[in-house]
């Protein structure tokens, strides 16, 4: 089922310097450098360590590459794996957390919709930025985004992590020729825009918070510590989908992550 660590990733003070340190003194083969996330080469391996400086972004992770993300989650019950939430879309496949029946959490993720594949890329990771979550900044396209935001009807506070964001998503996309937009840097050009005033408006959102308990509403809180005065930041990052993991580990029956959305859009106003 593992096929191989595909990447190590790990959280520095400053990736310059970080990167003279395991370029020059531990001797690993530099991939690639953007100032802000750098890439080696494990060895002779196709193994990764990657290195950045970004809060939002785990301090440590292990990422297996497999098959197919979807079969294993298909699978589950017999290979006796629990899933923390569905496969998500990633870089060139899917990835997903899960757990073996020892506790261990596993990160798993493919290359089921890469390119030399010929199938679509996925735009959880553009083609030129280094792993998912990452993506360039790629300057907006501010009527082309507000064309699309027109065309699915829907408040921006309603469509993350719903089919409306993906066809918003497809369609800005479609602006740009070459690097496409991640669907987090496309959720921050619509904040961006929204903060500026150039956002139509749609009126409030349609899908109302889930009814959970004050116990679950307590625990959430706790989960999103400081980032309650910046729940705009969290949609299409690796801190949301821990909040959604760990929320809905303890849950008899977990809840989409577009509705734990709604609750945090709730538990922060």
């Amino acid at each position: 089922m593992l096929r191989r660590v595909d990447r190590v990733i790990l959280r520095v003070p400053s990736v310059p310097g970080a990167v003279s340190y395991y370029r020059d003194v531990v001797g690993l083969t530099l991939i690639r450098d953007d100032g802000r996330i750098a890439s080696f080469r494990l060895g002779q391996s196709e193994t990764e360590l990657i290195l950045h400086a970004d809060p939002d972004l785990p301090a440590e992770a292990v990422y297996y590459l497999v098959d197919d993300v979807r079969d294993l989650y298909r699978r589950r019950a017999a290979l006796k794996l629990k899933f923390a939430s569905p496969p998500m879309q990633a870089a060139h496949g899917y990835r997903a957390e899960v757990k073996d029946p020892f506790g261990n959490v596993l990160r798993l993720l493919d290359r089921t919709t890469d390119q030399s594949a010929g199938a679509a890329v996925e735009d959880g990771r553009s083609a030129g930025s280094l792993f998912a979550g990452i993506e360039p900044h790629l300057p907006a396209k501010a009527q082309a985004l507000i064309d699309a935001y027109q065309q699915v009807g829907r408040t921006a506070d309603d469509l993350p992590y719903t089919p409306h964001f993906e066809s918003l998503h497809a369609a800005y996309s479609a602006a740009f020729p070459d690097n496409k937009p991640s669907r987090q840097e496309v959720w921050r050009h619509l904040l961006n825009l929204r903060k500026g005033g150039k956002l139509p408006r749609l009126g409030e959102a349609r899908s109302p918070a889930p009814h959970v308990s004050d116990e679950d509403r307590a625990q959430l809180k706790d989960l999103l510590g400081k980032d309650i005065g910046k729940r705009d930041r969290l949609p299409y990052t690796e801190r949301f989908e821990q909040i959604v993991n760990t929320f809905n580990h303890q849950r008899p029956r977990p809840i989409s992550p577009h509705l734990v959305w709604r609750l945090v859009a709730t538990l922060a106003k």
